[in-house]
């Protein structure tokens, strides 16, 4: 049976194809080192050049899927972030009792950064703000810390209406929340991140129980 050839149009897309199945490796495999470099030096002593050799890839493979240290800076949080806020709402729509919500949105959290050290320390290093939000951050950050930032909020306000939460203002509980895990997280860091995950969501739910459940 003679073998068909291909036809330009189709060829061409095959090769389309296989060129971002490729790129799409090399974004992967380039995100994962820097935010380990970013982690391990902070954004400003972090060089794309440290990145593509720990990497193993050119500077040009570097430049022609990020054209700048802050485009790959961005895509690290733009990543994590939506990571968060699905694990986030995942958690928060499985359960309608505000407590059983709260205490599962506790293990999301905590489990993310316990499997993304990386991504944790180089975001404490940037030094941004778990209450106030991305002061410097792209559109699509601030975007994604309000949304996390509504979603903890009417959690609280179903808590609060509940009779199981203390009577505050919903988006400051949302907040208070947020400043708990942050220093929390921090703490668990500077001491060598030696904690057991068991133990970081007691300690979460024990500070959480005494500052906003009844």
């Amino acid at each position: 049976m003679p073998i068909r050839k291909l036809s330009p149009a189709p060829k061409r897309a095959l090769q389309d194809k296989a060129r971002q199945v490729r790129t799409d490796l090399y974004r992967e495999h380039i995100l994962e080192v820097a935010e380990q470099v970013f982690a391990e030096r902070g954004f400003e002593a972090a060089k794309l050049q440290d990145i593509g050799a720990q990497a193993g890839v050119s500077m040009g493979t570097i430049y022609a899927v990020f054209p700048s240290k802050e485009d790959l800076f961005r895509a690290i949080l733009d990543l994590r972030g939506n990571d968060i806020l699905v694990a986030a709402r995942a958690a928060v729509d499985a359960q309608r009792d505000p407590r059983a919500a709260l205490d599962r949105l506790i293990d999301a959290y905590l489990d993310f950064f316990i499997a993304h050290p990386h991504f944790l320390r180089m975001h404490l290093r940037h030094g941004s703000s778990w209450v106030l939000g991305p002061s410097q951050g792209s559109e699509g950050q601030v975007q994604l810390w309000a949304d996390i930032h509504a979603l903890q909020t009417d959690l609280m306000r179903r808590g609060i209406k509940a009779g199981v939460f203390v009577a505050e203002e919903p988006s400051f509980l949302a907040k208070l929340f947020s400043a708990v895990d942050q220093v929390l997280l921090a703490d668990w860091v500077a001491g060598g991140m030696k904690a057991s995950r068991d133990a970081l969501v007691a300690r979460m739910r024990g500070l959480v129980a005494r500052i906003i459940q009844k």
